[in-house]
């Protein structure tokens, strides 16, 4: 039986002690000469006093622990992120701390939490379900405890994200969803309306109100993954406290943006079982207007509305700007000599439209977003611990040896992106592919490694007809 169950049977049992007290009360009045009834009100008066204080406690018992689990909105498989969380990601990042240094230093967890985050209750929760697997109230699977902590924080991990990724900023705008745990989710869409429009119609007295038939479809998204490993000597792990944490965060929530942003504002087709499409897939992108100022950056938006209507979208643009060309149009000015955006871009906007800069969105180039057909799916990001693991120390990028390989030894594929039973092995291969590589082991090195593995996904609900994008832009 839960908390709230308890509540309810308390409550009941109350009521009930209280009706026999008030039947008692009465019987008494009418025979007050009778002892055994004075007897039976005084007994009756003091369970009910008792009960009701029961149900007090169970009930600040019941709010206390419902604001240290911090609940979201939604149910398990799609659940839709609260956009007003005030998380910054740092729970994920300490639980990962903790556990790299539990590891390094062979303690236990409970001992290194209560070192470093005693005071912090929602860590303590969050890893709870290792230290105390058979206790109900901390697992992460639990409805009302860890598992709604832990989920509140996938969205302050885009938070910590949001002031160097477009993807996590555009995200924070666009309909966040979860995966759940499963491989794929299937959001439902309404299909765009035609041209013409009978219905509904202008109905007469007595007239027949005809059928309004919408056309419904559905998006599918797949459940990929960004991951990463990064070595460190265990020297550093043991000695580094407090900034490992500051290490950790900063240096994979740097590369995660980078190679987030990268994917997503590509034209590159989605791979199966590897990574979704770029947001620039079969976007024929327009010429910016020449001669710059205040005329160009005018044309060009215009171009863009005018083109998002006619596909009668456009719900809430938003607009995607290098961080060069932001800082541009905020100091042009207008023929009086004033700054004719300044305001604006200070607020964030252009033109009535939110804008959003990185230095990750390509130079000289105005991307226009609805963001509400755009839709992500994130899932908690899972870090592994081990000193015992050997890695070979080749990255991704497009100079072998490397693990961005398409599947074949000595092949080079795409940068940044691994093909499925692709990259080099740790038994090592014969060829250009593996030439030059090293194999190392963390034991022997003394070091160790940290894995994470972040489900990460998007689409574009309603196509491709959501995205305009300008290039060689004169703001």
């Amino acid at each position: 039986m839960n908390i709230a169950d308890r509540i309810i049977a308390t409550e009941a049992e109350l009521v009930s002690l209280k009706d026999s007290l008030v039947e008692a009360t009465k019987a008494l009045e009418a025979a007050p000469e009778e002892e055994t009834l004075l007897v039976q009100v005084e007994e009756l008066s003091s369970k009910v006093e008792k009960q009701s204080a029961t149900v007090n406690a169970l009930k600040k018992a019941e709010a206390a622990l419902a604001a240290r689990a911090r609940p979201v909105e939604g149910a398990p498989g799609i659940i839709s992120q609260r956009r007003d969380a005030k998380g910054d990601g740092s729970l994920l990042w300490q639980m990962a701390t903790v556990k790299a240094i539990a590891y390094a230093t062979r303690k236990s967890e409970a001992e290194v939490l209560e070192e470093r985050y005693k005071a912090d209750d929602r860590v303590s929760a969050a890893l709870d379900y290792v230290q105390k697997a058979a206790v109900n109230p901390a697992m992460t699977t639990t409805a009302g405890w860890a598992a709604e902590l832990v989920q509140t924080d996938v969205q302050g991990f885009l938070n910590s994200l949001r002031a160097t990724s477009v993807a996590a900023e555009l995200a924070s705008r666009s309909q966040i969803l979860s995966f759940g745990g499963f491989n794929s989710i299937t959001v439902p869409v309404r299909n765009q309306l035609g041209a013409t429009l009978s219905e509904p119609a202008w109905v007469g007295e007595a007239g027949a109100i005809p059928l309004t038939q919408f056309s419904f479809g559905s998006a599918t998204m797949n459940r990929y993954k960004l991951a990463a490993i990064t070595t460190m000597s265990r020297e550093i792990v043991e000695r580094s406290t407090p900034s490992i944490e500051a290490l950790i965060r900063d240096g994979l929530s740097e590369a995660y943006a980078q190679v987030l942003d990268a994917a997503l504002l590509s034209s590159a087709a989605a791979v199966t079982g590897v990574r979704p499409a770029g947001l620039l897939v079969g976007v024929t992108a327009a010429t910016g207007t020449a001669g710059g100022g205040e005329a160009a950056v005018l044309a060009d938006l215009k171009a863009a509305i005018t083109a998002m209507t006619n596909a009668r979208l456009g719900a809430r643009p938003v607009l995607l700007l290098p961080t060069a060309n932001r800082l541009s149009v905020s100091m042009m000015t207008n023929p009086l000599g004033a700054r004719a955006f300044a305001d604006e871009i200070a607020a964030g906007r252009l033109l009535g439209m939110e804008v959003i800069s990185s230095q990750h969105v390509p130079a000289n180039t105005a991307i226009l977003i609805d963001a509400s057909t755009f839709a992500t799916a994130f899932d908690t990001p899972i870090f592994d611990v081990s000193d015992v693991a050997t890695v070979v120390e080749a990255n991704a990028n497009t100079t072998a040896p490397t693990m961005a390989n398409s599947g074949a030894a000595g092949v080079v594929g795409v940068g940044g992106q691994v093909a499925v039973n692709g990259g080099i092995a740790v038994t090592g291969t014969t060829g250009t592919g593996s030439t030059g590589y090293t194999a190392r082991s963390l034991w022997q090195t003394y070091s160790v490694g940290l894995r994470m593995v972040a489900p990460t996904s998007w689409a574009l609900l309603r196509g491709n007809a959501a995205v305009y994008a300008i290039n060689n832009i004169t703001w």
